[in-house]
């Protein structure tokens, strides 16, 4: 009689009560916040994931709004994620990396939420008697709704971690900048490094290295940034940064200049010797790790103008007027002095014969005047002979 006063059929009626059954047993799991927390922490147990870190209340306020979401997707008969829910998420990002946790960790945790969740639910729905096709087609909805969530995480984790590299990046080239041209107050300078990783109680070389042109920066930045005390940066074709132990194996188109060790609030001097060396390296096409004991009084040739071309107008002006032969007797002193004033060696090196070798040097004190058997005149052909290029290299 109350059927047809309400006018439906059996089979109408039927269909109302599954519905209301399924919506009661949404509705049933919305209340079960405390079980799904506690079956959230015991298989995040069970698994040993890093969310050890993670307080007991931000799991909870996790499970909250993960079934906030489960039950509009459930209601709605297909995932639903609005843009309250992906605010949410973002806050729930930056907390589990302000918590120290990886983007796997993340992700994992998310299933493992949701698998909880989905558990709970058939569990209720069996109870109340769901018929089995909406719970098929539940348990359909949460996996695609766990699959568009875990992509919609992965996103912001790969954002935030972008986001939080570059800062620290920036962080990294800000301190050097700053330490290395001496711009920091001591206090400063130890609270930053040791922000950085750095270990403020031992000393550090000041390093500039480039490589060929095409070859990878980045990659060389890395072979010379092989300790965590170390700290080098790429800038403007180049890296420069501070070393806490020696330079390991290099490829052969690297150009490293190292600066003496020094404290690390003293480490600016160090750093400008290093910009001298590499200066110079690149000017002579030097390649490989060079420190001032490497080059020793060289580094000053290409610093001192005025010395240098007193000396260049005193030995080697006089043979520009002789043309081929000049530029031959230049080059047979420099094979002369290269090989420590040794006729044989020098000769061999120039393939002439040693009296040919004479003769030259003969030729070049009537010239000049020098005196090749003076060490003082001997330091100033070599200035001048460092501060042209090798013609025959």
């Amino acid at each position: 009689m109350r059927l047809q006063e309400a006018g439906l059929e059996p089979s109408e009626l039927r269909s109302r009560s599954a519905g209301q059954s399924f919506r009661d047993s949404v509705a049933r799991l919305m209340d079960d916040v405390d079980e799904l927390v506690v079956r959230t922490v015991a298989n995040g147990d069970e698994q040993r994931p890093p969310y050890a870190v993670v307080p007991r209340s931000a799991i909870e306020a996790s499970v909250r709004m993960n079934l906030e979401t489960v039950r509009h997707s459930l209601l709605a008969g297909s995932p639903v994620v609005d843009e309250r829910d992906v605010e949410a998420l973002t806050i729930r990002v930056d907390e589990r990396l302000g918590q120290g946790l990886r983007v796997e960790d993340g992700i994992q945790g998310w299933r493992q939420s949701i698998g909880v969740i989905q558990e709970r639910f058939i569990e209720i729905a069996a109870e109340r008697g769901v018929d089995a096709a909406e719970v098929l087609s539940a348990v359909r909805i949460l996996w695609q709704l766990s699959d568009l969530m875990t992509n919609q995480m992965t996103a912001l984790f790969r954002s935030r971690q972008l986001t939080g590299a570059l800062r620290h990046s920036q962080l990294r080239a800000e301190f050097l900048e700053k330490v290395l041209s001496g711009g920091l107050p001591v206090p400063e300078v130890h609270a930053r490094g040791e922000e950085l990783g750095l270990d403020t109680t031992i000393e550090y070389l000041a390093v500039k290295a480039g490589t060929a042109p095409g070859a990878s920066v980045e990659t060389l930045r890395r072979r010379l940034e092989t300790r965590a005390t170390d700290l080098v940066v790429v800038a403007d074709g180049y890296c420069f940064g501070l070393l806490s132990g020696p330079v390991g194996v290099l490829a052969p188109e690297d150009v490293v200049a190292l600066g003496p060790a020094a404290p690390l609030p003293e480490v600016a001097g160090s750093f400008e010797l290093a910009t001298r060396i590499y200066d110079w390296m690149g000017r002579h096409g030097v390649r490989g790790r060079r420190r001032i004991e490497d080059i020793g009084w060289l580094l000053a040739v290409d610093r001192d103008d005025a010395v240098t071309a007193l000396l260049l107008r005193r030995y080697r002006a006089p043979l520009d007027s002789m043309g081929d032969f000049g530029a031959l007797i230049w080059r047979s002193i420099r094979a002369y002095v290269s090989a420590d004033k040794n006729v044989a060696r020098a000769s061999e090196a120039l393939v002439v014969h040693q009296n040919t070798l004479r003769y030259r040097l003969a030729r070049f004190t009537e010239i000049t005047g020098a005196n090749l058997d003076s060490t003082d005149t001997l330091l100033e052909v070599a200035w001048a002979l460092a501060a042209e290029p090798d013609e025959t290299t």
